[in-house]
């Protein structure tokens, strides 16, 4: 855990700088947007095994994991930030991220609004709210994938 905190801020201050990545620089990045879009996967998937009653609805940790959802994507402009178009990393990440960052910025940020929306309504103890605010969460994230990402 330490290790990946150290990561994190280090690729976090990388993404700030104003010059072009070394190659070294573009894997730790690339390995810091992997790692926060896998935790995120990891939230959704207990979310969505409640939503389709595979596994038993436990409104708080609905909540908790919309919660991490919701720090997560609002992380995503940043991790994003610097430009990897120029290294070859392996990664499921388009262009157009950054030759449409703002765009890129917007649709994270609703995808945010949507998990706190869904964090909002399994506080309400509501499991039909929830469910239908994690299916707009994930037309959110699929909004996004569809412009960013690889098929």
């Amino acid at each position: 855990m330490r290790k990946l905190t150290l990561v994190i801020f280090g690729a976090l201050a990388v993404s700030s700088l104003a010059y072009a990545l070394d190659q070294d620089q573009a894997e730790k990045v690339t390995a810091v947007r992997q790692g926060a879009l896998k935790v995120v996967g990891w939230n959704i998937g207990p979310m969505s095994a409640m939503a389709k009653e595979e596994i038993p609805y436990d409104a708080d940790l609905f909540a908790l994991h919309a919660e991490r959802i919701a720090v997560l994507t609002g992380m995503l402009p940043e991790v994003f930030k610097a430009d990897t178009r120029d290294n070859p990393v392996d990664t499921e990440a388009l262009d157009a991220i950054w030759e449409d960052f703002d765009e890129f910025t917007r649709l994270a940020n609703a995808a945010e609004n949507q998990a706190l929306q869904a964090s909002a309504m399994a506080k309400n103890k509501d499991f039909g709210d929830a469910r239908a605010a994690l299916g707009e969460l994930g037309q959110a994230c699929k909004d996004c994938h569809e412009k960013f990402r690889e098929d």
